[in-house]
């Protein structure tokens, strides 16, 4: 068995079908490629595949992640090539490599997005800043400030670093809309980074300081 991991980005008429049945069509891809792929165990066996962290519909991406477990070690440079081959428009493999240790779903801390606009509420100078948020146990008056990691602008454009994983996740276009003091919509903004906890910084999924 192989373990690796692939940098894909997620763009055009892709954003707009949802995760589950962006699972199938990355799957498609796979089955296409001839690879030796490795399949779970018993009646309904699925391809070893697993992402980082579901894109918001409508939302693309520009560095996302996916684990995938191969039968046999294979040439990965030609493997991604394969997949670039069969993969539909608006799907780009970047590249894969091998990877060990905990999946990308178990590790993503963080994420960067980013859109056009104009900063109107300075969210970075506020010790608190409470919302209704819907959570698991219903609707809670939440406190958003430690789930911001950053916000920047260079001109018009907006970055910001926000918490983003299965243990803590905050809605971009929720601080999009607070900082800019309008609707900002999924389409406008695109997710370009994903991020682990590495002490008391962030290391990049595919590598790299954040």
């Amino acid at each position: 068995m192989t373990k690796t991991r692939i940098q894909f980005a997620k763009e055009g008429a892709l954003r707009f079908i949802g995760h589950l049945d962006f699972l199938r069509v990355f799957g498609q891809m796979l089955r296409r490629t001839g690879l030796p792929l490795a399949y779970s165990q018993g009646f309904n066996p699925h391809i070893q595949l697993g992402f980082a962290l579901p894109l918001p519909l409508g939302m693309a991406s520009i560095n996302d992640y996916a684990d995938l477990t191969f039968a046999q070690p294979i040439d990965l440079i030609k493997a991604a090539a394969q997949m670039q081959a069969h993969a539909p428009q608006g799907l780009t493999v970047r590249r894969i490599w091998e990877q060990e240790g905990r999946a990308a779903a178990a590790i993503t801390t963080a994420a960067d997005y980013v859109f056009t606009g104009t900063i109107t509420t300075d969210l970075l100078s506020k010790p608190k800043y409470i919302i209704a948020k819907k959570t698991k146990s219903g609707i809670k008056d939440t406190d958003i400030r430690p789930d911001i990691f950053a916000i920047y602008n260079e001109g018009t454009q907006i970055t910001m670093k926000l918490a983003a994983g299965s243990g803590r996740f905050l809605n971009p276009l929720t601080v999009a809309q607070i900082i800019t003091g309008r609707e900002v919509t999924a389409g406008e903004v695109k997710r370009l980074e994903l991020y682990e906890q590495v002490g008391e910084g962030f290391a990049a999924l595919g590598g790299g300081r954040g």
